[in-house]
């Protein structure tokens, strides 16, 4: 490092110095001798070399074979046995600096054999570092595993969602999450082991033990068949967390309303409300639902029965479908949907599209007024109409609505095939000219027109030809049915519709049902039998 600047030479009569410039300071020349073993002189005599800036070899120190050393390396272990230093002393200028393999032989002699840095040994040993410890050799850390974790595929505490710009729909949003028969509900990723490590003198260091996770699973949830890392649902329902476990309630409960606390309901199972389904809420279930109070403008609807105890408030919005019957208190301005239709009290200005039955009885006021009600076989109600004349349609047996679609079907249905027997024509006689060698390229254009509209046509006919057969169907099972009564009164004001004939009635009628005999329709009293 001071190659010219200073120059050290040895004999029998002591150490000598002898400066190669001019300019050398006393920090220089204390470097100079550190780093060339020389290790013990006289402080005053290298004071007055550097005063005299000798360029002749200027003696001082005596030689002392005692101070001579050979370098030294020194190797230092982490408390952990992670790592391992070396740093070196230098020897005496006139002795050797150590090797490559020098160190080596050191770090053997500490036991060090394991992660041993060949590229910083030599750097060591190039450099002659006297006034660092760089790291020469290196143990492997344990690589830790990873413990079993189980992921939620379906989140029983899912946050609300969000529209567009980020707003909660209070009205459409719902606190449940269901689950159904086979729905994958939680996964479960597998610990990974880690790898042990190794220190520089050998031993091993263990990494950290992995933990095993289990499902969380309660009731109505089982690991899926072949294969064991997924938890999946074996029975429809809400997917909640009870006693820290994830369990399916087949059948809902709600103590109070269906209101913003709650959120609207969409569950796969029973639904029993205890309280009332407010405004611009639903309530839609695979299961039966039942209510213990009001429906208020809302929208229920079951593929089984509805049953509301209270009754519905529809305030021309309210909606109640069901695929089976649907019990009610009352209804008001309300849209009704269902198989069988039962109403303790009043049915009033509703529309109830009913394939069964109609039955308004069992209250104090068990009336029919306002509205329109469609039903398959019979609508039966103590009071019909209203004293003021209230407008109120009752259509049973044949619809009017079923009566003309028939018409319209039976009309294209014969249109579809005039055209047809039309093209045939027309492509019998193109054929034939074909034949004869007599077709030139416009005929031939044509034929292949009316080809392709022959089976556009009978592509349409064939659907329309379903759908008549269908709806012939129920006209046939429903044809000889058709009953409307009326316990206490029949108001002017009422048109009735029995199996496609229409009668208005036009004087109020007590005790009475209306049936269809020999094309029209007749009063007999309300027991009748038909």
């Amino acid at each position: 490092m001071y190659e010219g600047v200073l120059k050290l030479e040895a004999n029998d009569q002591g150490v000598w110095i002898s400066a190669l410039k001019e300019d050398i300071s006393q920090s220089e020349a204390l470097a100079c001798l550190r780093e060339n073993g020389v290790r013990k002189y006289d402080m005053k005599l290298l004071e007055e070399f550097l005063r005299l800036k000798s360029r002749s070899p200027f003696r001082i120190a005596p030689r002392d074979p005692l101070q001579e050393k050979d370098a030294q390396i020194l190797i230092r272990l982490a408390r952990d046995n992670m790592s391992v230093t070396a740093s070196l002393e230098a020897p005496f200028f006139t002795k050797p600096w150590p090797t490559e393999q020098d160190v080596r032989d050191a770090l053997a002699q500490k036991g060090v054999v394991f992660g041993i840095d060949d590229e910083a040994i030599a750097d060591l040993i190039r450099n002659r570092v006297l006034d660092d410890s760089p790291v020469v050799a290196k143990g492997a850390p344990p690589r830790e595993g990873k413990n079993a974790r189980i992921e939620l595929r379906v989140d029983p505490d899912k946050p609300p969602e969000v529209d567009e710009h980020e707003r909660v729909d209070h009205w459409k949003r719902s606190t449940l999450v269901n689950v159904v028969v086979g729905q994958e509900v939680a996964v479960k990723h597998p610990a990974v082991p880690g790898e042990n490590g190794t220190t520089v003198i050998g031993s091993v260091v263990k990494a950290a033990a992995v933990r095993d996770a289990a499902f969380p699973a309660g009731s109505g949830l089982a690991v899926a068949e072949g294969n064991e890392l997924s938890l999946v649902a074996v029975a429809d329902g809400q997917l909640v967390w009870r006693d820290r476990k994830l369990t399916v309630i087949p059948e809902l409960e709600i103590k109070g309303d269906v209101d913003f606390g709650v959120g609207s309901v969409d569950f796969t199972g029973a639904v029993r409300i205890k309280g009332a389904v407010r405004e611009g809420f639903h309530v839609i279930s695979v299961g039966d639902i039942e209510i213990g109070e009001m429906v208020e403008g809302a929208h229920v609807e079951s593929r089984g029965s509805v049953t509301v105890y209270g009754g519905v408030r529809g305030m021309s919005k309210g909606l109640v479908r069901a695929g089976g019957d649907v019990a009610l208190g009352f209804a008001d301005q309300a849209s009704i949907f269902c198989g069988n239709l039962y109403v303790k009290n009043a049915l009033l200005h509703s529309h109830a599209t009913v394939q069964g039955s109609v039955i308004v009885s069992g209250g104090g006021k068990a009336q029919i007024a306002g509205g329109r009600i469609e039903a398959g076989t019979e609508v039966s109600c103590q009071i019909l109409g209203s004293e003021m004349g209230t407008r109120t349609e009752v259509v049973v047996g044949i619809p009017p609505d079923q009566l003309e679609r028939r018409r319209n079907l039976q009309a294209e249905i014969a249109q579809h095939k005039e055209n047809l027997t039309k093209l045939e024509a027309n492509l019998v006689f193109l054929k034939k000219l074909e034949a004869a060698g007599q077709l030139d390229d416009p005929k031939r254009a044509m034929m292949v027109s009316a080809t392709k509209m022959k089976f556009q046509l009978q592509a349409a006919l064939s659907p329309l030809q379903d759908e008549l057969v269908l709806l012939e169907e129920r006209l046939n099972a429903v044809r000889s049915r058709g009953i409307v009564r009326a316990r206490e009164v029949c108001y002017p004001g009422v048109v009735i519709s029995l199996r496609g004939i229409s009668y208005a009635v036009r004087e109020v009628c007590r005790f009475s049902s209306f049936v269809v005999e020999s094309g029209t329709v007749v009063l007999k009293p309300f027991d009748y039998q038909p």
